[in-house]
């Protein structure tokens, strides 16, 4: 990529005054132009540079700023260069520059694709999940069975760049995300969503980031859980981020603890209090906002009131899952949990289903694209609900998944979830 840099000379006679000045900058995706406060004779120079071939960023391409890395994010970060030198020289873009230079001058131009910014972080996503054809709705387990992924998470002090904060619990101001499995972010109809979503989880702790949608954490489960060795495993994982200082904006857990395996994480709530006072308040300190165990049994849970009786640090957001066959039942859900625990609502998963007398899940492809409509235009108008996606996982039939088990293309049901959200 070619580029000018058109650099305004600053007057010999007014460079003094610029000590007293801040430098201001602008970033275009063709070229760089950079502005001082310094009153100038303007001397015009040019030059060509060739930034190394590299393409401009796209969304496959995400940048991140260096206090705020998390895995899956792809691209270099801005470099922030700062310079209180005689001069100041022009790096591969994009960079912010200060300066407080008494003269300026045009450097040679480094090729982008081998210098880097010092402050620069390049994060790669790793996945070990199987291959999308592998997966089937009929056939596969839960998410607690599902593979687990060997993604890393960075190390950093400070939370991950979600958008989300205690006062602030929508992730990047928008609501609409997408609950999955580990994969799903390889698939096609993932980036078919992406452009339309803020969020997504796979049930992991360290959820990547991918295609600019913020990766969502979940400690499933954790001691006193009988399910099994992808327990241990997410366990082990969180584990490891906590030794390494991985500390996430948001945190949710634990992942239905009200009901058995392999379904739900199964524990009790004495387990489960302790578990949460050892393994998730801690990060509250840290900055985290931490997201309640989400439940089984939906408005008729009664679990989560003596789990807070036996907890010391409360959450900050209550994770629901609406499994229902209309809005009607589905607002039932939020209001319940809202008028319980005093808290907004983040409903981590959602689907429709016919859970009463017994569980069956929707059929109909006009129930289910009407279910969708009506829910996702509740949950946009509900100041009680900070965030909304739906369930992609195992045991909802064969309508209502999003994502073609075989070709990992979007399904009808994928398709009205998508042009629901659009412009949103």
């Amino acid at each position: 990529m070619q580029s000018a840099l058109i650099l305004a000379g600053a007057a010999i006679a007014q460079v003094a005054n610029a000590h007293s000045h801040e430098a201001r900058h602008a970033r275009l995706h063709g070229k760089r132009v950079i502005v001082t406060d310094v009153e100038v004779d303007v001397v015009t120079v040019w030059e060509t540079v060739t930034a190394g071939g590299a393409a401009a960023p796209t969304t496959q391409a995400q940048y991140v700023a260096p206090t705020s890395q998390a895995p899956g994010n792809h691209g270099p970060a801005p470099s922030a260069y700062s310079s209180a030198a005689s001069s100041v020289s022009v790096a591969a873009a994009p960079s912010v520059y200060s300066s407080a230079a008494s003269s300026i001058s045009v450097a040679p131009v480094a090729s982008s694709s081998s210098a880097a910014a010092p402050s620069s972080t390049l994060v790669t996503s790793v996945s070990s999940a199987a291959s999308v054809a592998a997966y089937s709705s009929s056939s596969a387990a839960a998410p607690s069975s599902y593979a687990v992924s060997s993604s890393a998470a960075s190390s950093t002090a400070a939370p991950s760049g979600s958008g989300v904060s205690a006062s602030n619990l929508t992730p990047n101001g928008k609501k609409a995300g997408l609950s999955g499995y580990i994969g799903i972010q390889n698939t096609q109809s993932f980036s078919d969503m992406a452009p339309h979503i803020s969020w997504y989880s796979d049930y992991t702790p360290n959820t990547p980031d991918e295609q600019g949608v913020t990766g969502i954490g979940m400690l499933w489960g954790a001691d006193g859980s009988p399910c099994g060795s992808d327990m241990t495993t997410r366990l082990a994982t969180y584990e490891q981020m906590m030794a390494n200082n991985t500390i996430p904006s948001i945190m949710f857990g634990f992942y239905e603890p009200d009901c058995a395996c392999t379904m739900s994480s199964d524990m009790s709530t004495s387990d489960a209090a302790t578990q949460w006072e050892s393994l998730i308040a801690p990060l509250a300190a840290k900055g985290t906002v931490l997201g309640s165990p989400s439940m089984c049994k939906q408005y008729d849970e009664d679990f989560l009131t003596p789990f807070k009786s036996a907890i010391q640090t409360d959450w900050d957001v209550t994770s629901i899952h609406i499994n229902k066959p209309n809005v009607t039942e589905a607002q039932k859900d939020v209001e319940y949990y809202v008028q319980t625990y005093g808290k907004k609502v983040w409903v981590s998963e959602f689907a429709c289903v016919n859970d009463q007398p017994s569980w069956s899940p929707c059929t109909d492809q006009t129930q289910i694209d009407t279910f969708i409509n009506d829910v996702v235009s509740y949950f946009e108008g509900s100041s009680d609900v900070v965030a909304y996606g739906p369930s992609n996982g195992a045991g909802l039939g064969d309508a209502w998944p999003l994502t073609d088990s075989t070709t990992g293309e979007l399904t009808a049901t994928g398709t009205t979830y998508v042009n629901a959200i659009k412009g949103l």
